[in-house]
């Protein structure tokens, strides 16, 4: 399951760093989702690239990307394919158009991670034309390679976010989002014999530090130079900031299930051969004061478009172990062909101010057990209370059975044949009440003993 990592980048720059499920990645094939490798003779390093037939997706392509061109990175040039001739033709140091794409044979599967850089409501490039966001991976001679280098400019336009991320009373509604291979995967899958994976193309065949990092760094262009067409960049760092190349938490994961015990939802934390309680407590046994964010968006389908109708946030500080019962309200219960629960767990340490945060969600189709009204059973509109009376039969003799041991040939009925010809008929009423005007009697019962003596009859 991919979980995220939210760290501050800068005022108004949150950078949400999202890895892939370390059991079942995102994976991208090379021969549908093809890689260039760009060498910079300026740092020594390489730069990586989707090709822009898959820029849509992937995001990371070499059109919207800036490279340094000296060693001290305090220069950087535009990467613009739309120029007459792209710049890494024109420059000698970097490697030329013809040259960028890699073959792989047989076609790699690779796995990729995430990046979504938020914006601050309102958000302004204050002193610069924009800011290029660099995903920095160390070789094995300390030469930091670029998985991606993002020339954001203040004219382009980032992505309007329908769930704002809300963190520390600042509300980022907007964002931009590329992928990057996975350090991860990458590293794992080096093999200095191999030619043919991607770590070994990045690398060179140098291969990764032992324990590899991911650095994320945000520089500012503050000067923009053009001159024979290129747009030159002159840049100050804003911040840097390291992250593990894999998600240290990956036995949590957020968890939303279906109640067994009622109509309502369980959301809670859930940790692989732990309790997410111990786990709290194993953050906050090493200098951590963690509290829990338990976010809740729920969207209703209506025809093809998911509308969001709801978000509550419940604020956990102890018994971790007990879930939070949720009961949704489906506004459009009447319409709606199904509904979801998105569900963001957000564990928040106030000691640092960092975050870890898993995702979880629940899709149902049982639109009308939630919705405004809960479900009733129609009586009718009058419905009938019937009147149930015990009453004793009659005291004349006439339902008295005589069993005369037979007339002529015909045998007497026993006991069980007189049961058997009884006819029992139910009816069946909507309701009664078993208590009304009941009276009970007692009467004395006469027995009569008929015999027949020589013709004479007695009693």
């Amino acid at each position: 399951m991919e979980s995220s990592k939210f760290l501050q980048l800068a005022d108004g720059i949150l950078l949400e760093y999202v890895y892939t499920s370390q059991s079942d990645p995102t994976e991208f094939n090379t021969a549908t989702h093809p890689i260039e490798i760009m060498r910079d003779g300026y740092t020594n390093g390489s730069y990586l690239f989707n090709t822009d037939s898959v820029s849509a997706e992937m995001g990371n392509y070499r059109d919207i990307s800036a490279a340094s061109i000296n060693q001290n990175n305090t220069q950087y040039v535009y990467l613009d394919t739309d120029v007459g001739v792209p710049y890494n033709d024109f420059d000698p140091e970097l490697t030329d158009s013809a040259n960028l794409l890699q073959t792989f044979s047989p076609q790699q599967n690779i796995a990729y991670d995430k990046i979504r850089v938020h914006f601050i409501s309102g958000f302004t490039f204050t002193g610069y034309d924009g800011i290029i966001f660099e995903t920095l991976v160390p070789r094995r001679d300390n030469v930091m390679l670029n998985l991606s280098s993002i020339n954001f400019l203040k004219t382009d336009t980032p992505v309007f976010n329908p769930d704002p991320v809300l963190i520390n009373d600042k509300l980022y509604a907007t964002y931009i989002e590329w992928r990057v291979p996975s350090l991860y995967f990458m590293n794992n899958d080096f093999n200095s014999a191999v030619s043919n994976g991607l770590g070994y193309r990045l690398t060179e065949g140098q291969g990764f530090l032992s324990t590899p990092t991911i650095t994320f760094r945000a520089t500012g262009i503050y000067e923009t130079i053009v001159d024979n067409g290129y747009d030159y960049y002159n840049v100050e760092e804003i911040n840097a900031i390291t992250l593990p190349s894999r998600d240290v938490y990956d036995n949590l994961y957020a968890s939303v299930t279906e109640s067994d015990s009622g109509d309502y939802f369980e959301l809670t934390g859930e940790v692989l051969g732990s309790t997410f309680e111990n786990f709290i407590n194993t953050l906050n046994s090493s200098g951590g004061d963690y509290v829990v964010f338990h976010e809740i968006n729920v969207s209703e389908q209506i025809n093809t478009t998911f509308v969001k109708t709801s978000t509550q946030v419940f604020t956990q500080t102890s018994d971790f172990n007990s879930p939070i019962l949720f009961r949704p309200i489906i506004l459009n219960s009447a319409i709606a062909t199904s509904f979801s629960i998105n569900y963001l767990l957000r564990l928040y340490n106030r000691a640092d101010n960092t975050q870890i945060v898993k995702v979880a969600k629940l899709t149902s189709f049982d639109v009308n057990k939630y919705g405004r009204r809960l479900m009733k059973i129609n009586l009718g509109v009058v419905p009938t209370v019937a009147n149930v009376y015990n009453q004793i039969a009659v005291d004349d003799g006439s339902k008295i059975i005589v069993n005369n041991g037979g007339a002529g040939n015909a045998p007497g009925q026993t006991t069980q044949q007189i049961v058997e010809q009884l006819v029992v008929k139910n009816k069946y009423v909507t309701s009664f009440r078993d208590r009304l005007n009941v009276k009970a009697a007692i009467s004395p019962a006469k027995i009569q003993t008929i015999t027949e003596t020589d013709g004479n009859t007695t009693e």
